[in-house]
């Protein structure tokens, strides 16, 4: 059976109606072969650690008759701009995008993550101002990883700072996708700080940092991927060249943080780090710095 699928550009984005009815098809088709013939289903699943937090909190909830509803606002990227006067307040509240960069990078994670939460609108704002600017660069870095995903299958992928989540919207047909933000701009987002994920050990092959070392602390993000990686498990870490202040002793660093390194390449302005989990263990006190 040959199903064509078609696609248009809309405002400069890929978007295709079949593609989403497909979509459909095959989730009904996941649903039905767990129920009929115990087959595990693909796509996005709660991981076994996330899927027992949720059932002891439905406990509590059944003990203390408690109802909870929960109404997630709906983020649209880019934040329209039909109101100058409040274009203005935005950019005089949180600055231009190197000013929103400059903060997130020299904050801690944890004080970002609760900062964003309270107020999505500069989640909203960094990433509208982020995909203009990305409007003129010759080559832009999580459409690099879609390409190198799309020639691979079936892995499973966590996506450390995924913003739009675009990564798993282009390769979820071909892999486990597990995205991960501050800010959920859908359901399939899981919300946390990037410092500690809800994954077990070891269920990762590949782990993904498409310019998403933001932090003071983003050495914790990448020990994070190594505890979420299988052993051999592929590190991709894209970031700006002129962050890198010394890039052979960053590589050094994350080799003392037992991985080893597969290539260092660079693309425009950006350097593609590949990397892999090896089984050294990593030294105490190891801090990563651009």
């Amino acid at each position: 059976m040959v199903i064509p699928l078609t696609f248009a550009t809309v405002n400069g984005e890929h978007w295709s109606w079949c593609e989403s009815k497909m979509q459909r098809l095959r989730f009904k088709k996941s649903i039905a072969d767990a129920a009929v013939d115990g087959v595990v289903p693909e796509g996005h699943l709660r991981t076994p650690a996330q899927a027992y937090q949720d059932v002891i909190t439905w406990l509590e909830r059944l003990e203390t008759g408690e109802l909870q509803i929960i109404t997630r606002p709906k983020i649209i990227i880019p934040i329209p701009d039909t109101d100058p006067a409040d274009v203005q307040r935005r950019l005089q509240r949180y600055g231009d995008f190197s000013q929103m960069n400059r903060l997130w990078n020299q904050t801690h994670s944890a004080k970002t993550h609760q900062r964003l939460q309270e107020n999505p609108e500069e989640w909203a704002q960094y990433h509208t101002l982020y995909k203009e600017s990305r409007k003129d660069w010759a080559i832009v870095p999580y459409e690099e990883m879609i390409r190198w995903c799309q020639q691979e299958s079936s892995y499973i992928i966590g996506d450390f700072g995924c913003g739009e989540a675009k990564l798993a919207e282009a390769i979820s047909d071909r892999h486990t996708v597990y995205s991960f933000d501050h800010i959920a701009i859908n359901n399939n987002v899981i919300a946390c700080d990037m410092s500690h994920v809800p994954l077990n050990d070891e269920e990762l092959g590949v782990a993904i940092f498409s310019l998403s070392l933001m932090g003071s602390n983003f050495t914790d993000y990448l020990r994070e991927a190594r505890r979420t990686l299988k052993l051999d498990g592929q590190l991709h870490i894209i970031e700006a060249t002129s962050r890198f202040g010394d890039k052979d002793q960053f590589c050094a660093d994350l080799e003392a943080l037992g991985f080893a390194i597969i290539r260092v390449e660079d693309m425009w302005k950006f350097t593609h780090i590949t990397a892999r989990k090896t089984y050294r263990k990593p030294q105490a006190g190891v801090e990563l710095k651009f």
